[in-house]
């Protein structure tokens, strides 16, 4: 059951995402620019991050209860740290 609701959550997630054909350096995305993305960018976005840096750490599981409190900690460090890349953020808070 959980796989397929992680399966479905990735699907409307990308699905919206992938009709909109926009090429984005996620290296470059500064934590100030979070607060003015709508939910579905911002969702695409964490849920990118988080494939990303459990990919570099050769994690192959996701964790969806984890999931909310990881973007609370994302959200609060990105307020305290405006001009910090959300990767490197994204990074910051997870090697906690």
């Amino acid at each position: 059951m959980k796989k397929l609701i992680a399966a479905a959550l990735v699907a409307a997630v990308l699905v919206p995402a992938v009709a909109q054909a926009e090429t984005i350096d996620l290296a470059t995305v500064k934590c100030s620019e979070l607060a003015s993305m709508d939910e579905q960018g911002s969702t695409f976005m964490f849920t990118w991050l988080l494939g990303y840096t459990s990919g570099a750490a050769g994690t192959t599981t996701m964790d969806l209860a984890d999931m909310e409190s990881l973007g609370t900690e994302i959200g609060e460090y990105c307020g305290a740290n405006p001009d910090v890349g959300l990767l490197a953020a994204t990074t910051a808070v997870m090697s906690e």
